[in-house]
């Protein structure tokens, strides 16, 4: 066992992996965790020259920019941390390493899904928290509308107070913040796999490749589900408001909507986390 994982040796490759990874995207990183700030500059700038007013940027523009943000860098990151496995000698010199590829792995992983991007988020959010109890003009910060998302969306849409029990159940579970995590490090991990995978245009190649695969799934996907889809719908028309809510509600999917979400995005992490695997296993220049 401990020629495949030692936690010892592990742990030094995992600091010297962060010097590496921080050294060849450190600037991309925070320029990312800033984009706030500079946001922020440019918004109260542009009041002051065509208004004459001091205003700070919105919650719907930082919310927007923060998400756009952390898109760029789970396209970017991975590429500029691990793309250059696939070229003859920075390649050769990383299989070199006096380390299993089971930890390569595993240190891969935990700088692309976790430590790089809790760094940015952790950035980000603190200077935006900063930015808002200086500034009254911003409103309410992005830490602060996470922590209670489900009100956020009711100050925009008052019609999410009047759904039943079950819908507000299902309201509740989608507006969760900690279900989405898995969402993101499957995003992470796909740009990750065709970082190491494709040797040219990998971010292109990646999302070319994603959306044919989409495509292809949603293709069998819909083969199967259409007829019950137009039964279902057609059974819905013969029904009032009422009694479409009842029969939407009592839908296993609706009242486990987490639960259903957590297990395919599981399933779907599994298999990307075991094509990064083999593809690591079977790297050679």
């Amino acid at each position: 066992m401990g020629e495949i994982f030692n936690f010892r040796r592990f742990g030094k490759y995992l600091v010297s992996d962060m010097k590496a990874s921080f050294a060849s995207y450190g600037l991309s990183m925070l320029l990312i965790s800033l984009m706030g700030l500079v946001v922020y500059a440019g918004t109260v700038i542009m009041g002051l020259l065509f208004n004459g007013t001091w205003d700070g940027p919105s919650l719907g523009f930082r919310c927007s920019v923060f998400a756009v943000s952390m898109l760029v860098l789970a396209v970017t990151m991975p590429v500029k941390c691990y793309g250059q496995i696939t070229e003859k000698r920075a390649g050769s010199q990383w299989l070199m390493v006096p380390v299993s590829r089971l930890e390569k792995m595993l240190s891969m992983v935990l700088m692309t899904t976790v430590i790089i991007p809790a760094a940015c988020v952790l950035v980000y959010g603190g200077v935006d928290a900063l930015l808002c109890g200086l500034d009254k003009t911003c409103g309410q910060s992005l830490v602060a509308s996470l922590i209670d998302l489900r009100a956020t969306i009711a100050v925009y849409n008052p019609a999410m107070a009047d759904l039943g029990p079950t819908l507000n159940g299902l309201v509740r579970q989608i507006t969760n913040p900690l279900l989405y995590l898995d969402d993101i490090a499957g995003v992470l991990l796909i740009f990750l796999l065709g970082a190491i995978f494709f040797r040219t245009g990998k971010t292109v190649k990646t999302i070319i490749a994603y959306i044919v695969l989409v495509s292809v799934l949603g293709v069998v996907a819909t083969s199967f589900m259409s007829d019950w889809v137009v039964e279902a719908m057609n059974g819905l028309d013969m029904m009032d408001s009422e009694e479409v809510i009842a029969e939407i509600s009592s839908l296993s999917i609706v009242r486990h909507a987490a639960l259903w979400d957590t297990v395919n995005d599981t399933l779907l992490n599994i298999a990307l986390l075991t094509g990064i695997w083999f593809r690591i296993k079977t790297l050679k220049h």
